[in-house]
């Protein structure tokens, strides 16, 4: 069985931040004559984020376009800076490598950092022959989950698992569908409980423990279907993120779109629900951005709600204005329902186009319309 480790990089492996708000201080005045002063403390707060948040993040006063000229300028000198003075590597890092790689785990790296960035921390510290693989925000533009699930798949990991310091390394381990383990010694905190590490010595026998877990937990008994580890009686209508798969390299993303309250409400009877299908499925495959990507529509066995396929990597954020707009569709239709003949459909008389209205506008106005993080994210 094949085992993996990857890491996060800043705030786990080392600390650059010095070393970057340096190199970023004198981008600025040399290239730009900017006088903004660059701290060790900023680029703390941003690491581990994406590089659209740190443009907007560090350089708010500006607009979009001058901000990603600033950024690309600083990551330039950045890497040269890395390259020629190295970081703060945490206590203990080449020993720690060394034991995990005599135990026989691939090593690996994801960081949302830009490209060169990885290759400057393995270059300057001599930390290569450690590592067998390693991906980032700036080669692939994807965020750090789909990252963390490419290494794993590209490998061919029978088991992984993501090492990391911040919160959102936790929600990137769990959308890659990996166990996490905190580094306590990093820069952040993380809101769930979870295996955790305060200095790195600790991290094999950790590891162990959280390999040997996930594997009795799959001897012990066939391992759930997503939506069947939701809790569902704290799942309230949304629009969620159900789960990702992979054809190869490409993402299928499958939403929830989940329309009346779990065991608390009445369910959608048949007809409505068939006729909602019929009318989702005509108005997304002419959907001039979506249409193309759409691979299924159709109802939830439980009758709570639908599955809504797109081939591509989202998050449900991405497709709330699609959402909304095919249900302000389904409640303003009027006529004969596309598809309702006997030629066309094998229960064409299962049809209620009026609790079809009723039900798009209910889901609208209690949902969709200014919908919040709460309806946008599983519950824990």
């Amino acid at each position: 069985m094949k085992k993996g480790i990857i890491f996060d990089l800043d705030g786990t492996l080392w600390d650059s931040s010095k070393e970057v708000a340096n190199a970023w201080q004198a981008a600025l005045e040399e290239h730009f004559d900017i006088e903004k002063d660059i701290t060790a403390g900023m680029i703390q707060g941003v690491m581990g984020k994406s590089l659209y948040e740190v443009a907007d993040i560090l350089f708010s006063e500006f607009d979009k376009k001058k901000r990603w000229e600033l950024l690309n300028y600083c990551f330039e000198r950045e890497n040269e800076y890395i390259r020629s003075h190295g970081g703060i590597l945490m206590d203990g890092v080449e020993e720690l490598l060394v034991q995990l790689k005599l135990s026989g785990y691939h090593l690996s790296i994801v960081s949302n950092c830009q490209e060169g960035y990885i290759e400057a921390f393995l270059e300057y510290h001599k930390l290569g022959d450690y590592f067998d693989d390693f991906e980032c925000f700036g080669k692939t533009g994807r965020e750090k989950g789909h990252n963390i699930h490419l290494v794993a798949e590209r490998n061919h990991l029978d088991q992984a698992v993501y090492i990391g310091d911040v919160q959102g390394d936790y929600y990137a381990a769990q959308e890659a569908g990996i166990p996490f383990i905190h580094a306590k010694n990093g820069y952040g905190s993380i809101q769930q409980e979870v295996p955790y590490i305060t200095g790195l010595s600790q991290l094999p026998k950790v590891v162990e423990d959280v390999f040997a877990e996930e594997h009795h937990e799959w001897n012990c008994k066939m391992k759930k279907i997503t939506s069947f580890t939701i809790d569902h009686i704290k799942l309230q209508p949304g629009v969620y993120v159900s789960r990702k798969d992979y054809a190869g390299s490409e993402a299928i993303t499958t939403f929830d779109l989940r329309m009346t309250s779990p065991n608390d409400e009445p369910v959608m009877n048949t007809a409505e629900m068939h006729t909602i299908e019929h009318l989702a499925a005509t108005y997304l495959r002419n959907e001039p951005e979506f249409g193309g990507k759409v691979i299924y529509f159709g109802p939830m066995g439980c009758r709570t709600g639908f599955y809504l396929l797109l081939a591509g990597d989202y998050a449900s954020s991405d497709i709330v204005k699609l959402i909304t707009e095919l249900f302000e569709f389904i409640r303003d239709f009027r006529g004969e329902v596309p598809g309702a003949s006997p030629k066309d459909c094998g229960n064409y008389l299962d049809m209620n186009l009026p609790m079809a209205n009723y039900l798009a506008n209910r889901y609208l106005e209690g949902t969709l319309y200014g919908i919040d993080e709460k309806h946008l994210i599983y519950p824990e």
